[in-house]
């Protein structure tokens, strides 16, 4: 009597493993952003006179225009964003959108002159540009003598970086936050500084928005004159309040102006 060989169950497909930049880096494309629905109105207190007209680069869903839009009816919201799913959703909530990146488009080619817009939002966007210092130069001749440009950018100078970099070699990208892998410019708050002068700007008004796992350190060590910092094998002697301040910074809320 012949034996049959023992049949066997197909295999079945391994999983594949989920990487962020398989799934993050189509900016343009993708379905939606993670910062679609974001929206900080604290970024709003930096605001030192009431928009007439906003250009919001990198406007989302148009949120924080709209949100503008409420408090001043008169103001003229524009918004620029590059995620085409997202752009459509911000033509619902804004005047006028241009979907691509700033880079893309001539302004005044699209209704918008040279000396009329008072105010720019560029919240989380500069980080994500390979040339944000031609954009500044760029945006210059469309803004009024009494301008106001209100940047929020990342804080590259965190303790939790720091310390995952010093003393654990780790610098790992994630689909949004702080090493966002779609940043390819990172900033700290000198290195701003610098950026703006070398583009024509004066940084006018800095407001610290706290990382609020760190506000607690900084809220029991601010009064210290010197302070000394230990995390793992990393520390930090003698800092200053003022350094404690940006070492604990999540992102910077900045108001700039014109040179």
């Amino acid at each position: 009597m012949s034996s049959r060989p023992p049949v066997s169950s197909p295999a079945q497909p391994t999983a594949e493993p989920h990487y962020v930049w398989q799934t993050c880096l189509n900016v343009e494309d993708s379905p939606a952003t993670p910062y679609q629905q974001h929206f900080n109105p604290q970024l709003l207190d930096v605001l030192a006179h009431p928009p007439r007209v906003l250009l919001d680069v990198g406007c989302s869903s148009g949120i924080l225009g709209n949100y503008v839009k409420g408090l001043h009816p008169a103001c003229r919201t524009i918004g620029i964003e590059p995620n085409r799913a997202t752009a459509e959703l911000a033509a619902q909530n804004l005047d006028q959108v241009l979907c691509g990146k700033f880079e893309d488009f001539t302004l005044e080619n699209e209704g918008i002159a040279f000396g009329s817009v008072d105010t720019v939002v560029m919240a989380d966007v500069l980080e994500h540009m390979y040339d944000p210092w031609h954009v500044m130069v760029k945006l210059k001749p469309y803004l009024s003598p009494d301008a106001q440009l209100i940047l929020s950018i990342p804080n590259t100078r965190h303790l939790g970086l720091m310390q995952g970099l010093f003393d654990g070699g780790r610098w790992t990208y994630a689909e949004k936050g702080l090493l966002d892998i779609t940043h390819i410019r990172f900033f700290t708050l000198r290195e701003i500084a610098d950026f703006l002068a070398q583009t024509g700007y004066r940084m006018e008004f800095v407001n610290h928005f706290l990382d609020a796992g760190l506000s607690s350190f900084y809220e029991q060590n601010k009064s210290n004159p010197d302070i000394n910092i230990r995390l793992g094998r990393m520390a930090l002697e003698r800092v200053t309040p003022k350094e404690l301040a940006e070492l604990c910074t999540w992102q910077f809320f900045i108001r700039a102006r014109v040179s």
